[in-house]
């Protein structure tokens, strides 16, 4: 007979075009039942991402505490994302594998045998086994297959036994013989991905901080990762932009150009953080998106309900929203404000709404699922954060026609409110000023309040699924599967260093990289204490390098010991290289700005004075 042409057969789910093709993931730390608005978003996202494009999505976590729950269905039959979106977990996987399918992970250390005579007695049936120090300090954590024989000793206390520091992560067989070692955590979680994502065009999404501080370092030809910034990014969100950065982002944050892309919800955030030289033209903003409530802007109301969705914490600052509906309340108007959300500021605020008299006014409702619902019959919302990524809950109001009254903090009200338009900004940290907000509103007549209802849903169908989806497809789109370049040969060596009137001028020679590809170079700087760093672009001709760094990038860490850095970036590729400071090295130092070389040969400063105007 004759033999039939080979044929095509379409995808099972052929994708639509929104994003480009390859595999999805989304990578976070866990999935909680109290999360909050970063989660949120990466659900909603990844969700969207399987319903619009036609496409599987997988989650993939990390922490231990996800092993035994079955989240996927749980959150499936909440209805909370896509069928489409699988989540997957670490030790998951690993409790269940075969010895064949735990033997494709790679281990980064050489296997000493010897590991299994670490383990502990086992106590009970559980999976786990703990071994800690007199405070309560994680020492070992041993892990056992599903099967029931050990799996992994994760031993933290290498260097002396019973203090922490130095680690060893050993995987076993089901006949206790050593498949692989991993001298850290991060090394290990980079195996599990390894395996996971394989060799295939992909796309890897982190929303978590905490990992986004260690997986900069996986960088995989086939992988293009994006960071996610979901929130301030300085320690103080009042901090002058020279100050410190947020110390559960710093990790990530001194990395950026490790990243493929990196996002920000809003456009003033991205050049925020660009004014800093945080990135080499990594940055992008992609906002939030946020469901279409159907909010009808002549729907009645009574204009006198208001809600609020928040957590009770000091972040949020709701007492400033109590003290304000309780001012309005004592000039004569109607008005009451329910309150969504739970924390540890709940008995403060509990005492704060009783000394106010405003208890048949104002109600903490608690936690309740789905609470944005409860916008389409409110009237207003308030806004009072010391600082947002963007303030989902604003969108989530406007797309209900519920009016925001917020607070213009950094970052994302101004970028979604017109003031008066389709909403009220107030100055931060002014209760009169929200309170005089809300009185104006309550004043206005129906024709302006029906305007301004239609107003904020048509500005929140900006953040609808499809545009915002639409943008991650561009933003993911411009992204390029090139070989990564590294440099980890590449040596600085300082040639001379000066204290000058405007601050500190620094020449450097470079060597052993690659010249074709270089497209950037910063000098960068580091506190040993603390969370300052920053970084200045350096100018380069041929092998020498320059670059000024001047004092009011500085001035904030008087008393502080700083490293210097070299950073290059290549078109795809990153390294960062400590500049050596050697004896031929030129050092003129100040009574301001101590410079000098380490013990270890390195270039290093210490601010001594708060008065860096000038040389002594």
């Amino acid at each position: 007979p004759e033999i039939s042409p080979a044929r095509s057969y379409p995808h099972r789910f052929p994708h639509r075009g929104l994003l480009p093709e390859g595999r999805y993931f989304t990578l976070t730390w866990t999935i909680g039942y109290d999360f909050g608005g970063m989660t949120t978003v990466a659900l909603e996202r990844s969700s969207a991402f399987a319903r619009l494009d036609n496409r599987r999505v997988e989650i993939l976590t990390l922490s231990p505490e996800m092993k035994g729950r079955d989240r996927e269905r749980e959150l499936h039959e909440a209805g909370t994302f896509d069928r489409k979106v699988k989540i997957r977990n670490l030790w998951q996987d690993l409790t269940s594998w075969s010895d064949r399918k735990l033997r494709r992970m790679v281990g980064t250390i050489d296997p000493d045998p010897s590991a299994v005579d670490d383990v502990l007695n086992r106590s009970g049936r559980d999976w786990t086994e703990l071994r800690e120090d007199s405070e309560g300090h994680l020492l070992q954590a041993d892990r056992y297959h599903d099967r029931g024989h050990l799996l992994v000793i994760d031993r933290q206390d290498m260097k002396k036994r019973g203090r922490r520091g130095g680690r060893r992560i050993t995987l076993f067989d089901r006949d206790q013989k050593v498949i692989a070692q991993w001298g850290s955590a991060r090394e290990f979680y980079q195996a599990w991905l390894d395996v996971v994502i394989g060799d295939k065009a992909s796309y890897l999404i982190c929303d978590s901080a905490f990992v986004g501080n260690f997986i900069h370092e996986f960088r995989r030809d086939n992988v293009i990762l994006c960071m996610v910034n979901h929130n301030h990014f300085l320690a103080d969100a009042d901090d002058e932009p020279t100050g410190a950065l947020a110390e559960d982002k710093f990790g990530y944050l001194r990395h950026l150009d490790n990243f493929d892309l990196a996002t920000t919800l809003t456009d003033s955030q991205r050049v925020a953080m660009e004014r800093l030289d945080l990135s080499a033209g990594k940055l992008t903003t992609v906002s939030n998106l946020t469901d279409d409530l159907h909010g009808d802007p002549y729907r009645p109301r009574a204009r006198y309900k208001g809600s609020m969705i928040a957590r009770l914490a000091p972040q949020k600052r709701v007492e400033d929203a109590i003290v304000a509906v309780a001012d309005v309340a004592a000039r004569g108007r109607q008005i009451t404000l329910d309150i969504y959300g739970d924390g540890e500021d709940r008995p403060m605020l509990s005492e704060l709404i009783q000394s106010k008299n405003a208890v048949d006014r104002i109600t903490l409702r608690g936690h309740v699922e789905g609470a944005k619902s409860n916008l389409l019959a409110s009237s207003f919302s308030l806004l009072t954060s010391r600082y947002e990524g963007q303030g989902l809950v604003v969108l989530e109001s406007m797309s209900a026609g519920c009016i925001p009254i917020c607070y213009e903090v950094d970052f994302g009200p101004a970028d979604i409110i017109e003031h008066g338009v389709n909403g009220f900004l107030v100055d931060p940290g002014d209760v009169d000023g929200l309170a005089d907000a809300i009185s104006t509103f309550l004043s206005l007549s129906e024709d302006e309040v029906s305007a301004m209802r239609r107003n904020a849903v048509s500005r929140a169908a900006d953040f609808f699924e499809r545009p915002i989806i639409r943008r991650w497809g561009e933003a993911l789109a411009s992204q390029s599967f090139a070989p990564i370049v590294r440099a980890e040969d590449a040596r600085a060596e300082a040639q001379s260093a000066e204290v000058t009137a405007n601050g500190i001028a620094i020449t450097l020679r470079v060597s052993d990289l690659r010249e074709s590809t270089l497209t950037q170079t910063f000098v960068s700087w580091k506190s040993r204490a603390g969370t300052f760093y920053g970084r200045v672009e350096a100018r380069r001709s041929g092998e020498l390098i320059t670059a000024e760094i001047p004092y009011s990038r500085i001035e904030h860490m008087t008393g502080e010991y700083v490293d210097f850095s070299l950073d290059l970036v290549f078109d795809r590729g990153f390294e960062r290289v400590r500049i050596a400071c050697g004896e031929d090295s030129v050092i003129r130092t100040s009574d301001q700005v101590h410079l000098y070389s380490t013990k270890h040969g390195n270039f290093s400063g210490r601010l001594v004075r708060t008065d860096l105007t000038s040389t002594s």
